[in-house]
């Protein structure tokens, strides 16, 4: 019978860098060995050492990070404020005016009314829903009101901005003008801010006043010339004069409805 003659397998030893015999005997003599003991104690010493720098390296890592966004939350704080300072002093700022009863932007001299929607400003200086102001410096745009709760009930109760109201004069009813209640004429000089409507609700603007000091002045010139004169009215006079005062009166009044003066 023929023998074939088989080659011993060699394994390599990762701590002793070596090849030694792939048996059971060979294995326990070289693990026993003062040298292959202190190439493990001196791998497993290494790994610790590795580990632990990974770790210092890591905590170090985390810690740069924490301050470069803490740096960065600072940066980003004072952008901000600046930005905000910035915008404010480009747009200004809505603050009420108790003496005028409105909302007041210092920055481009306009009043804004709450219950109208409507700004008063400008050149000519009037009432208005469409300002000549920044879009994005309006009042609506800047702060955004949020309706509060048990607010929207009230709100149902009241006319809409521009919505048609209705006064009665005498046996008839009349439009009443949406700003009525707003009057431009309140708006006279508040600290040098924006002055009144020229006039409007005194005696040169054609106001109560005005439209007292007219009456009365009518009836000055009806009384002088009945002195000068000598004359007494006949009755189709007297009824003539009646229907010409009916009809002053009428106008007077669609003039002050018109004017919101009623």
């Amino acid at each position: 019978m023929t023998e074939f003659w088989v080659s011993q397998a060699n394994k390599w030893c990762d701590y002793c860098k070596c090849w030694l015999k792939d048996t059971t005997q060979a294995w326990a003599v070289h693990e026993r060995g003062t040298g292959h003991q202190e190439n493990v104690a001196r791998k497993l010493r290494e790994m610790r050492q590795t580990a632990d720098r990974e770790k210092r390296d890591q905590e170090q890592l985390t810690t740069a990070m924490q301050r470069v966004e803490q740096e960065a939350k600072k940066r980003y704080a004072a952008d901000l404020k600046e930005e905000g300072a910035a915008k404010k002093a480009r747009l200004g700022e809505w603050v009420w005016n108790a003496e005028a009863g409105y909302f007041y932007n210092a920055v481009h001299r306009w009043y804004y009314d709450t219950k109208s929607g409507m700004y008063y400003g400008g050149d000519p200086i009037e009432w208005t829903d469409k300002p000549s102001l920044p879009r994005e410096a309006r009042y609506e745009v800047i702060n955004k009101p949020q309706p509060a709760p048990g607010r929207a009930a009230a709100a149902g109760r009241r006319p809409a901005a521009g919505a048609q109201q209705y006064a009665v004069a005498g046996s008839r009813m009349v439009n009443k003008h949406p700003l009525s209640e707003v009057g431009g004429y309140q708006l006279h000089s508040i600290k040098g801010a924006v002055g009144g409507a020229k006039g409007v609700g005194s005696m040169a603007g054609g106001g109560t006043k005005g439209a007292a000091t007219a009456a009365d002045a009518d009836g000055k010139r009806k009384r002088d010339g009945a002195a000068g004169g000598g004359k007494e009215f006949s009755k189709e006079e007297q009824e003539f004069l009646a229907r010409r005062e009916a009809a002053r009166q009428r106008v007077q009044q669609r003039t002050s409805a018109t004017f919101g003066l009623v």
